[in-house]
């Protein structure tokens, strides 16, 4: 006998239903239970389950296993929590189509929706777009938000490196199974935030591969979860276009839109949104305000190298013993902060302020993977 978790946990693992007619099936039926014990000729009479798919609803005990996926995810440290669980984050259930089922690694927070901030971007990302995402996931997570994002190459991968750098929070929702995870580079990355800082999300089932389907369903979640969505760099007929329209038409959500060359490609699609209304940024304080969440933390740290210092504000300190001693374990190849760390024998806490102080005067640059060069 099922207990209704696992009925609802069962429903998500039948191929083709989705949550829009697992939703419908709730609504006609009461609960997953009675969906589970309903006759094909009566499941085809809800809306959208044509009498194929009321076939392999029917047929649930031979394609489905959801005792075997329980054990699955726990193999993997991964814990599902469905619409009936009360951690189920509520700004999900205001959706019209929420997610039945969540695969959670890490931990997520309640406080986590107050400063949301989606960073989203192409996975063939520029430079400048890499170093623009990180140093916005990096100041906005040391502001007290937390970072959502994808988990993809390009710009998710370097927002939630940037809010790693400030040791802040930042959730990774997936378009694919835990146990699929995608890409493989970004496995430390996966680890590092699921090590207190955040958590993994996904609705599919744990084995469920990337597909064309599969992404698109995710930004929706992405769209939901946050409370103002900035997209960094985009083409034109990127994905994360297809997010902030969501946010903002769906849930009524501030869109940001950073500025790129009026002659590059990657930037089409930011340059879109500004002209139909986006907010440009071109700054992580400039969001800040508009949203009116005061910072908490050092946000004088993170001024534009450009901006002009107030007499009462120091400038940041980039040289010195410390900052040598930094920049000379890079170059000896300790160019990840966790080897920084064994390196040099600080804690993150006091070596992620000068990472970020390097930066900013164009000592270091960040590259893919967490890991940092020294500028020549």
């Amino acid at each position: 006998m099922l207990s209704p978790q696992e009925a609802l946990i069962t429903l998500n693992l039948i191929p083709g239903l989705g949550s829009m007619r697992i939703q419908a099936l709730l609504d006609f039926f009461g609960s997953a239970e009675h969906v589970l014990h309903a006759q094909a000729s009566m499941l085809a009479n809800v809306p959208r389950i044509g009498p194929k798919l009321a076939e392999s609803i029917a047929d649930w005990k031979n394609c489905t296993n959801a005792r075997a996926e329980l054990d699955c995810a726990a193999q993997y440290n991964v814990r599902i929590v469905t619409l009936l669980d009360s951690e189920y984050p509520e700004f999900l259930r205001r959706m019209h189509d929420p997610p039945i089922v969540l695969y959670v690694r890490g931990n997520w927070m309640a406080s986590d929706s107050d400063r949301s901030v989606a960073i989203v971007g192409t996975r063939q990302a520029t430079p400048y777009g890499m170093t623009t995402a990180r140093r916005f996931g990096c100041e906005l997570a040391d502001a007290g938000c937390t970072i959502i994002s994808g988990l993809a190459r390009g710009i998710d991968t370097a927002a939630h490196w940037g809010a790693l750098d400030a040791g802040g929070r930042t959730l990774a929702v997936l378009g694919f199974g835990m146990a699929s995870l995608y890409p493989d580079e970004n496995v430390e990355l996966a680890d590092r935030i699921c090590a207190g800082h955040g958590a993994l999300v996904s609705e599919f089932p744990m084995y469920m591969r990337p597909s064309r389907t599969t992404f698109p369903q995710r930004n929706r979640i992405v769209a939901a979860w946050s409370r103002a969505t900035l997209v960094v760099e985009a083409p034109q007929h990127s994905g994360s276009l297809h997010t902030a329209n969501m946010a903002a038409t769906d849930y009524g959500n501030s869109v940001f839109a950073i500025p790129g060359h009026i002659t590059a490609g990657s930037s089409r699609g930011c340059h879109a949104l500004i002209r139909d209304g986006a907010t440009l940024c071109t700054s992580p304080r400039e969001l800040l305000q508009d949203m009116n969440w005061s910072g908490h933390q050092q946000l004088e740290l993170f001024t534009s190298p450009d901006a002009p210092v107030r007499r009462d504000t120091p400038q940041p300190q980039t040289s010195g013993d410390d900052a040598e001693a930094l920049i000379k374990a890079i170059q000896a190849g300790h160019d990840t902060l966790d080897a920084l760390c064994s390196a040099l024998g600080h804690g993150a806490g006091e070596l992620n302020p000068l990472l970020m102080r390097l930066q900013i005067a164009r000592r270091i640059t960040p590259l893919p993977g967490g890991r940092y060069a020294a500028t020549r």
